[in-house]
């Protein structure tokens, strides 16, 4: 049931990311609009767009006006991954010559382009988003003000920087947990909440699924840091630099298998908000155990 789900939804995502290229396909400066457009189409899996359509069933199953509703800021979101993934790859950061298994941008262009096209994604998320016919303006705002939360100082940026500065020294197990909740757990908040607040969701299911969306926030990264090492190049599409930048990671704290049991125990918290709360929803019982036995 989720791999033909993931499959059909990834087709409508890409769909929407290609309609939205298009406006800067062929402008000038075309080879800034070629370079974003390999850093948004180079792959991946999509799950942070996928989610929010996962929201839509979950609220108001085949309601085509819903989708409606959220295909934009989806759209948006995936513009600020990819230019995180971007920005991320960078010499300065993790200095990474692959992505998905392709050259990345800064590589396959020039440093400078690499972060150009990440400047650029970032900015005109929010412009899709206050561009949208299919929102109201108090959705607007209050999503566009979120979304910058969870992407700036007080989310992905903030959790970002902290990793950077524990590179190379040992960090305690509290400044472990703020970067991988800041880093990757709050654009997985945002695939979650976003949604719900142009639908208008405003009961106790509301608070439910965000700490669903943290919890599985936090498993996200500890199956990364598993797959750092036991994932290879085929799989997983790119070299991992955490042994030689010396990043303090769940199985350089705890071991492999400790971090393995971990992983489940999060996993695990995450089915029972499904299973209490949402008459065990069949698609995210099956998106759980996804992201804990995923290969990349």
């Amino acid at each position: 049931m989720l791999q033909k789900y993931l499959k059909e939804k990834k087709k409508a995502v890409e769909d929407n990311l290609m309609e939205l290229l298009g406006n800067y396909r062929d402008k000038y400066p075309e080879k800034l609009a070629e370079a974003m457009e390999y850093a948004v189409m180079n792959g991946g899996k999509r799950i942070r767009p996928i989610l929010m359509y996962m929201i839509c069933d979950l609220f108001e199953k085949n309601n085509c006006k819903s989708y409606d509703k959220i295909k934009e800021i989806a759209a948006a979101l995936e513009f600020i991954h990819c230019y995180s993934l971007v920005h991320d790859d960078l010499p300065a950061m993790d200095n990474d010559d692959y992505r998905r298994g392709k050259l990345t941008v800064h590589k396959k262009y020039n440093e400078a382009i690499g972060v150009l096209v990440g400047d650029a994604l970032l900015t005109e998320a929010f412009g899709i988003i206050a561009n949208s016919k299919s929102l109201g303006d108090k959705n607007k705002i209050e999503i566009i003000s979120r979304l910058s939360e969870y992407a700036g100082f007080f989310g992905m940026v903030g959790g970002q920087f902290a990793d950077i500065e524990s590179e190379h020294k040992k960090v305690e197990i509290d400044t472990l947990k703020y970067i991988h909740a800041h880093k990757t757990g709050k654009l997985l908040t945002a695939a979650i909440e976003l949604p719900m607040i142009a639908l208008n969701i405003e009961n106790e299911k509301y608070q439910k699924m965000v700490e669903y969306s943290k919890l599985l926030g936090i498993a996200f990264q500890i199956k990364d840091d598993i797959l750092d090492i036991e994932g290879d190049f085929e799989e997983i599409g790119k070299k991992s630099n955490d042994v030689e930048n010396e990043k303090t990671t769940y199985p350089s704290i705890f071991g492999l298998d400790e971090s393995k049991r971990l992983l489940q125990e999060y996993l695990e918290k995450a089915r029972k908000i499904i299973v209490d709360d949402f008459n065990g929803n069949q698609l995210f019982l099956e998106l759980t155990d996804y992201f804990g036995n995923r290969k990349k």
